[in-house]
């Protein structure tokens, strides 16, 4: 569901290496049973994210247990961390 958004262009995920012709974007990366959603700060990436979850949510019948997650940021202020986290409660 991700790989498509960003096919799409509605959420962007985070470019590594600084060279745009041989640079790579992540979105994310999974461990066994744990998944590290990776982006752009951007108000847009947060609430197309908290959409992408609530659907995921719907189709797989699984709930997204939030208490548990942890939102973190590198070089983001931490109100600005704050503020996401309130919205993808």
């Amino acid at each position: 569901m991700l790989k498509a958004l960003v096919e799409s262009s509605l959420y962007k995920g985070y470019q590594v290496g600084s060279d745009a012709s041989s640079a790579t974007r992540i979105y994310h990366l999974q461990f066994v049973d744990d998944t590290l959603i990776v982006s752009e700060k951007s108000w847009a990436n947060v609430r197309v994210l908290k959409a992408n979850l609530i659907l995921f949510e719907l189709i797989s019948r699984m709930k997204v247990n939030f208490h548990k997650s942890l939102l973190a940021g590198v070089n983001i202020f931490e109100s600005w961390l704050l503020d996401a986290a309130r919205v993808l409660n």
